[in-house]
């Protein structure tokens, strides 16, 4: 497999040779020893006991010889002076992966760089302009960020919506929703396995989705990985699910199902339902 770039075609500048393409166009990065890679998961939403599919979460994974490591042992890799060109790689890889995500027709959720700071904006455009020439409008760009005001109304000037995440809090901030108004408010694992704990605690969890859902927010919640926290969320009122019960992510280029699937297909009666009232 020859690091030549070949899939997406025109990229920002300076990056041309840090994204590569495979043989039948997957898109990676490249530092050093290193090749990035990405890996998506459907993301579903639910109504009228059917979940679809209408978006698919997309990280960057660090590969080495062959296999991945944690983002941390890559990180401790990069030299200080490389760190701004390898952050903007991993916030364009995704966006460059967007035809590959093996299910049509649905939005691509990323989040901002590995450093944890705004993604460069000229980046972010030049890739929306280029993905629009080929039919990927940018309404189905959803950049994941913290509670920055300001770079959320920037992405919504380039046509993204917004989504707010804030790793591992069970409890979001309701006045950073309100200064960000994002579109999603995400969950994540570490959130939602604190309301998975006990039935005292997943009692919680539904007002605290009601109350986001009354600032006008989808609520997406990640770590649906067996029965029980799916129950626990649909009784809560989510919108957006995600988790190895549903579809494990997979290196883009993989297959994914299409289509609605019933929830009954997921509730086979074994599961330790959590009651939310009394």
């Amino acid at each position: 497999m020859s690091d030549v770039v070949f899939g997406f075609g025109a990229l920002p500048r300076d990056l041309v040779a840090r994204i590569a393409a495979d043989e039948i166009g997957l898109e990676f990065g490249v530092h050093g020893e290193f090749r990035l890679r990405c890996a998506i998961q459907p993301i579903f939403r639910h109504e009228d006991g059917r979940l679809t599919p209408v978006a698919a979460d997309a990280q960057v994974v660090p590969y080495r010889e062959g296999r991945p490591v944690a983002v941390g042992e890559f990180l401790a890799e990069i030299v200080d002076e490389e760190r701004a060109i390898v952050a903007r790689v991993w916030a364009v890889l995704p966006l460059a992966n967007a035809h590959n995500m093996g299910v049509k027709g649905i939005a691509l959720l990323f989040r901002q760089d590995i450093n944890g700071d705004a993604p460069d904006l000229d980046d972010l455009g030049f890739m929306v302009r280029r993905l629009k020439g080929e039919g990927f409008e940018a309404s189905q760009l959803i950049c994941e960020i913290g509670g920055d005001e300001k770079l959320a109304c920037e992405l919504r000037a380039l046509g993204m919506r917004v989504a707010l995440g804030q790793p591992g809090s069970a409890q979001h901030d309701v006045d950073a929703v309100k200064r960000v108004l994002p579109d999603i408010v995400r969950l994540d694992r570490a959130s939602f396995e604190r309301f998975c704990a006990d039935a005292a605690t997943g009692r919680l969890l539904r007002p605290v989705v009601s109350e986001l859902k009354t600032l006008g927010v989808d609520v997406l919640v990640e770590g649906i990985d067996n029965e029980s926290r799916l129950e626990i969320a649909l009784g809560a009122g989510v919108d957006l699910f995600q988790g190895d019960l549903l579809e494990p992510a997979k290196l883009v280029g993989s297959v994914f199902a299409e289509g609605a699937r019933e929830t009954s297909q997921y509730r086979r009666g074994e599961c330790v339902v959590v009651p939310l009232f009394g």
